[in-house]
């Protein structure tokens, strides 16, 4: 059987997937994303999410999944914060706003000659803040490893959302309606 490699860092996606309860490994892409460009942000997304899994399929052989995420609130799209106080300003700029969380997986299956990739659009809204809650948000959660220093996978993220519209795992980094009948394509058992 084909290895299962996860092409990311991320601790949600680590967590999602392992609830998958299909053996995986994780090897990291080792990209500069930032050089990766387009005026299409679903694009951009896509084309990072590519380049991860190309990244990494041509070091360690077997089924590829990578996954790209950033978030787009009026207009502005905001990447992994650099520190802590940005991701302050980004989450006092997110709340009370309609926000667009975008996820792109490439899924990559040599054997099985499958070669996939979509974006997950979810939007979704905070709900109006107070300082101290955005600042506690931030002192005590990873916010520099999220996307728009949002996660609702842990803490007190999830009581911050007012409301949804679209994917939930793909709010938490890895679209599942989408990946589970891939990996079924792949001869997989997904919750095996």
């Amino acid at each position: 059987m084909q290895k299962v490699i996860l092409a990311s860092a991320s601790k949600a996606r680590e967590k999602l997937f392992s609830a998958l309860n299909i053996p995986f490994e994780i090897f990291p892409a080792e990209i500069e994303e930032k050089a990766i460009r387009d005026a299409d942000l679903k694009v951009r997304a896509a084309k990072i999410a590519r380049a991860k899994a190309e990244s990494v399929l041509a070091k360690h052989p077997g089924i590829i999944i990578a996954a790209d995420s950033f978030v787009v609130c009026q207009g502005k799209a905001l990447e992994k914060p650099l520190d802590l106080k940005e991701a302050f300003e980004m989450l006092k700029l997110e709340q009370g706003q309609d926000v667009l969380f975008y996820t792109a997986l490439c899924y990559i299956d040599r054997e099985k000659d499958i070669d996939f990739s979509e974006v997950s659009i979810t939007k979704f809204r905070i709900r109006q803040l107070e300082d101290y809650e955005i600042q506690a948000y931030v002192k005590n959660n990873p916010v520099t490893t999220w996307a728009g220093g949002f996660s609702t996978l842990y803490g007190y993220g999830t009581n911050l959302v007012e409301h949804i519209d679209g994917s939930l795992t793909g709010l938490l980094g890895l679209p599942m309606e989408i990946l589970i009948p891939l990996l079924k394509r792949s001869g997989l058992k997904p919750g095996a």
